[in-house]
């Protein structure tokens, strides 16, 4: 079988391993990227499965981009359409596109970058009379990205008894009310979002797990709890969920 030669015998176990939940451990340039590269054009080639009902997720564009290019080549004539690659954010900003009008927000909404999310809140800061120098605007919003990355939303962010965590809790409050009110979502709020829609939107979730019947995640060591739990919202249906770390 063309798909699997030149692959070792655990590589070649995992590629041929389809159905139900796979783990693969492996050191760095022990061949990670090569086994979801051919296990996806195993499903597409030798399993027929269609390429849009394949997801495959990685932690930067540069790989997914490398991906995509290792599948087509190994494909050839039978890469004619495109399965589900990118990183977590490159999904959900897909799916945030059709389905964040559920959540009251419009579809074309925009997305935040650094200066973006630091100018709002140093312009919240200043109209509630705080002081950049005690409450360092970087440290609020590492906070902030801290409680999302753990889907922790306002109405539950618990302030401690410190008098800087009770502003940060306040500020976060009012950073929301900002974000929403310009249709604008941050970094975080991407992952953040999307988990929200499919946690109160069961048939929004039940369309998705049924477009992703397989799925693969490459530096699965390194996901936050808000990956975590979007990752298996979708592999719950089929659970045919291969991960790598």
């Amino acid at each position: 079988m063309e798909i699997v030669k030149g692959l070792n015998k655990e590589q070649r176990e995992a590629v041929l391993s389809t159905e139900g939940p796979v783990l693969v451990i492996a050191g760095a340039g022990s061949g990670k990227t090569k086994l979801l590269v051919h296990r996806i054009a195993y499903l597409i080639k030798e399993k027929k499965v269609s390429p849009h009902h394949i997801l495959a997720v990685t932690f930067t564009n540069k790989a997914a981009e490398e991906m995509r290019e290792r599948v087509k080549k190994l494909l050839g004539s039978d890469f004619r359409y495109q399965p589900w690659l990118g990183t977590f954010h490159h999904i959900c900003v897909r799916i945030l596109r059709s389905e964040i009008d559920k959540i009251g927000y419009k579809k074309n909404f925009i997305i935040y970058d650094d200066s973006d999310q630091k100018a709002l809140i140093k312009k919240i800061m200043k109209e509630r009379q705080l002081s950049t120098d005690q409450f360092n605007p970087l440290a609020v919003l590492a906070l902030i990205s801290k409680a999302k990355g753990e889907l922790i939303e306002v109405e539950e962010y618990i302030s401690g008894e410190s008098y800087f965590e009770r502003i940060v809790a306040s500020l976060y409050k009012e950073y929301q009310k900002n974000l929403f009110e310009n249709n604008a979502l941050d970094f975080d709020d991407i992952l953040q979002k999307t988990v929200e829609i499919f946690q109160k939107f069961p048939e929004i979730l039940e369309k998705y797990q049924n477009i992703f019947r397989y799925l693969m995640v490459d530096e699965y060591q390194d996901t936050n709890h808000a990956q975590y739990v979007l990752v298996n919202l979708l592999a719950q249906r089929h659970r045919n969920l291969c991960v790598v770390g």
